[in-house]
């Protein structure tokens, strides 16, 4: 199939009659003529542009010479409307059309225009997609054809700006990308930038690259990581769902000292990057073509551009070869001497929680140390499908009952401004002062901004009266740009409510809430020295009742605090701390001093924004509450002066949590003193009476030191190590290369499902670590009856204790999301350095369902048993549990009397399964 000619560009940003120039004089030249243009980034923007919409839209006397499509609208004059969504109807798929059944009346268009594209002009087509909704968009994956020949077709993905990964505006995509057959896309549109591209520790963009934007180099770095907050970490998770040979992005904009600090773009293309097997494959699939990332500057007029260069381009041009045409071999061949980079979107690249540097893991909250997106997946699974809150169904209407209310509440007086991201200086561009500057003429009378480390995604305008915001409100239409940075506003459901009285501005290089007191009087520690610490020292000038009482009332108003913060925007389903771990603040009073204590939060960022919030400063000082509420105003004024600073870092012992985080006393149990296996049965010493069932190639066996009185493991009858036919080491009863083995493995474990939800009326947890010891190692697969519905605070306890042990370094345990795919399959075809793995079953709702997860081990030259503690399995269960003598076999282990009555008890229930 012959290459389609395309061309791309950055926003066009209401530069119509730009862009008309340049696609004409295009066609014109040697290069072309071109199938299609795409462009990325804002369409329609600046009122000074208004005309030429009006030209192309309404008057149509400017027509564009090649179709071209966009995805993201940008602000439409108010005058002027797209086509209805209605155009754009949700056919049965099952039809069978009638009307005009004579081929030769049907117009070429009406029969090449997929659902989910409009065509709002002569050659202007808006990729839309298939919303339930009037006024929204939705992400999907488009067939577009080529104009020269109607067969040949590009697979184009495209995101409206602000998608979520998770909602029902990505959902068509989503299960576009999660099907078996799907191998990739074309090209992707995006507004945002994947969280990752622009990391210190990726290497898709060269140190020019870096240079011209602005961005740290990897060798003078100070040990930040400005960089990972650059871009959308639902961008990058799309990304690489999509596996695009193109992803195509507005470039980033910085300050240019040329030109007065004017902001300026540079064309940007990373190198070919990787993009690994999905979920789907789990490894079958060993390789995928590579991807480019192109970042383009907005469209200008042809002397800017000729001013500008290269360097600074708008419009690029593609020959390409549509995926679906290519066989695997020629789209996954990368030519010669062809530098190629790692995946830039992974949890490595991707901003994690502060996690403690001495190596002590903070138990206090469980997701420490995981990505963003890491923690995402966790609360997904533990809130369910449906309901979480990235995959809320009614997320539009909620969304505009909680801009409704705050526009109609008269005391509301806040503005909501987010895509402070897109400034790559870190704040340098879009900084108080420069807001300020850009919204005072309206009203404005200060900027606040989120307290936390690094730059900020978002901030708030407050003004003199709510009437004033309203205005600038309505003047924006929800879309502002501030030196060349596209932003968004909206209302603040959490707005700050002034009362008509306004605070004073704050002082130069304040962050955070600001009360108007510039009484920051340094005591105890400052943040900088307490950045280890996610604990706060708390001191009473009186005490209520025993003490207890008013640290859980000092306790409760932090956790607020916190969740009135992760809520401020207002877009989604209020977050608590009984949903997110994240915000959970507990206190503890000092031994010996009623007035003493201290707050315990889930990482230091939480503690420095409560911190904040309640006293104005991130150092502390006195806590000064804003509210209405008049319990608390009561009670503050019982108390009189409160004041909260930084406490040391709270010291873990032995005794408080093992080294995977989970909270279990230490316990010492001596070494084995026997060295043969417990279940050889060629064993003289073999304990054939915990033995339940025997078949052919396995037996069911009670273990030594069960969890419960049903806990069964599931032994190949050669399960010792030994080597298959390419001379690789059998280190798991999942690759066991003796004919049958596995299917009777299957089984058995089968057998045991059934039995545990017929004659228990529990699911069935299942395990093996299949990782050699300095023992040896003899398979075996454990099988754990558990309370039906546990299995998903199992599942998120798991994946982030995976994530944090070993002192940080953790371990990857993927999903395996195609259940036609056997574990088997996937294990006999990963790579000969396979030296081990770690394999899961996880029950998951109550029609079930299973969730599978997979860690392998790599020889690497380093020691990859050590990623899988040798308890994780029952240690993951015995902290779900909350019993810690579960964590060890040797904490369970009974008398032989015992072991035998068990055993023939479970025999004899379970006879009838044989």
């Amino acid at each position: 199939m012959d290459k389609i000619k395309i061309l791309i560009t950055g926003p066009v940003n209401g530069s119509i009659q730009d862009l008309h120039q340049k696609l004409s004089a295009l066609q014109k030249s040697k290069a072309g003529p071109f199938e299609m243009c795409f462009c990325v980034g804002p369409f329609f923007g600046s009122p000074d542009k208004e005309q030429e919409t009006k030209s192309l839209l309404e008057e149509k006397s400017i027509v564009m010479p090649l179709p071209v499509y966009f995805c993201d609208v940008g602000v439409l004059p108010k005058a002027i409307k797209l086509p209805s969504f209605e155009i754009c109807s949700v056919d049965d798929d099952a039809e069978i059309s009638i009307e005009n059944a004579d081929e030769d009346n049907q117009t070429e268009q009406s029969d090449s225009l997929s659902k989910g594209i409009i065509q709002v002009a002569e050659n202007l087509y808006h990729l839309h997609g298939i919303s339930t909704s009037q006024d929204s968009q939705s992400a999907d994956i488009c067939n577009i054809p080529s104009t020269s020949d109607r067969k040949n077709y590009l697979t184009v993905a495209f995101i409206p700006p602000n998608s979520r990964l998770g909602t029902i505006d990505t959902a068509k995509l989503e299960s576009k990308t999660n099907h078996p057959s799907y191998v990739g896309c074309d090209l992707l549109l995006t507004s945002d930038w994947g969280q990752g591209m622009a990391s210190i520790t990726s290497s898709c963009l060269t140190n020019a690259e870096r240079t011209k934007l602005g961005l740290k180099l990897a060798s003078d770095t100070d040990g930040t990581n400005t960089g990972n907050e650059i871009g959308s970490y639902d961008i990058a998770e799309i990304a690489s769902q999509c596996r695009p040979r193109y992803h195509i992005a507005p470039s980033l904009s910085q300050p240019d000292p040329s030109k007065d600090g004017a902001a300026t773009s540079f064309f940007i293309q990373s190198l070919p990057y990787i993009n690994p097997p999905s979920a789907m494959a789990s490894g079958v699939m060993k390789n995928y073509h590579t991807s480019r990332f192109l970042g383009l500057c907005p469209v200008v007029d042809a002397a800017t551009q000729k001013e500008n260069g290269k360097a600074k381009k708008f419009i690029h041009a593609l020959g390409v070869q549509p995926l679906w045409s290519m066989d695997r071999e020629t789209a996954t061949t990368v030519p010669e001497n062809t530098a190629v980079a790692p995946s830039p979107y992974t949890d490595e690249t991707y901003d994690k929680d502060n996690f403690q540097s001495n190596g002590k893991v903070n138990t206090v909250n469980m997701n420490i140390g995981l990505s963003e997106a890491q923690t995402r997946r966790i609360l997904n699974e533990d809130s369910g499908s449906q309901d979480y809150r990235w995959n809320i169904r009614n997320k539009k209407r909620s969304l505009e009952e909680s801009q409704n209310d705050a526009a109609l509440d008269p005391s509301n007086c806040s503005l909501f401004l987010h895509g402070l991201h897109n400034d790559v200086t870190g704040g340098v561009t879009l900084s108080r002062d420069n807001l300020l500057k850009a919204f005072e003429g309206r009203g404005c009378v200060q900027v606040r901004f989120p307290s936390k480390t690094g730059a900020p995604s978002y901030c708030f305008l407050d003004f003199a009266s709510h009437d004033q915001a309203k205005t600038c409100l309505e003047l924006s239409g929800g879309q502002e740009m501030v030196m060349g940075i596209p932003l968004t506003l909206k209302w603040s459901s959490g707005g700050r409510r002034m009362g008509g009285n306004v605070p004073p501005p704050p002082p130069a290089g304040h962050v955070g809430v600001y009360n108007g007191s510039q009484s920051m009087k340094r005591a105890r520690l400052t943040e900088n020295e307490a950045a280890d610490s996610s604990s706060l020292f708390v001191h009473l000038a009186t005490i209520e009742d025993d003490g207890n009482n008013t640290f859980d009332f000092i306790a409760k108003l932090a956790q607020d605090k916190l969740e009135d913060a992760i809520n401020a925007d207002g877009g989604e389903e209020r977050v608590t701390a009984e949903t997110e771990p994240a915000l959970k603040v507990s206190c503890r009073q000092l031994k010996g001093k009623q007035n003493c204590g201290f707050l315990d939060f889930a990482s230091h960022a939480a503690a420095s924004m409560a911190l904040a919030t309640l006293t104005g400063s991130t150092d502390g000082g006195t806590l000064q509450y804003e509210g209405e509420n008049k319990d608390i105003t009561d009670m503050l004024d019982k108390l009189g002066e409160v004041q909260l600073w930084w406490a040391k870092n709270k010291e873990t012992t032995d005794e408080d949590g093992d080294s995977n985080g989970l909270q279990l006393r230490s316990r010492h149990f001596p070494p084995d003193a026997r060295t043969d296996c417990w279940f050889c049965l060629a064993s003289p010493t073999c304990e054939k009476h915990l033995i339940v069932s025997i078949s052919d190639h396995c037996y069911i066996t009670m273990p030594k030191g069960p969890v419960n009185e049903h806990h069964a493991l599931i032994v190949p009858v050669n399960h010792s190590a030994k080597e298959d036919g390419n001379m690789r080491s059998i280190i798991g009863a999942f690759v066991d290369p003796t004919a049958g083995a596995v299917s009777d493995l299957e089984l058995s474990k089968n057998k045991l499902r059934k039995f545990a939800n017929e004659e228990l009326d529990c699911d069935l947890f299942v395990f093996e670590r299949a990782i050699p010891t300095r023992g040896g190692y003899h398979a075996h697969v454990n099988c754990i009856p558990i309370k039906k519905g546990l299995g998903k605070e199992i599942m998120k306890t798991m994946l982030s204790q995976a994530a944090t042990t070993n002192g940080g370094s953790g371990f990857e345990l993927r999903e395996l999301q195609n259940p036609d795919i056997s574990v088997s399959s996937i294990l006999h075809n990963a790579e000969d350095e396979l030296t081990g793995y770690f394999y899961v079953e996880v029950p998951f709702g109550n029609d079930g369902e299973i969730k599978r997860y997979l860690y392998t081990a790599l020889d690497q030259g380093n020691d990859a048993r050590k990623h899988v503690p040798l308890q994780f399995g029952r240690e993951v269960l015995a902290a779900v549990l909350g019993d810690d003598t579960l964590a060890h076999w040797k904490g369970c282990v009974k008398d032989a009397e015992t072991e035998t009555k068990l055993t023939e008890t479970f025999r004899q229930a379970f006879s009838k399964y044989e």
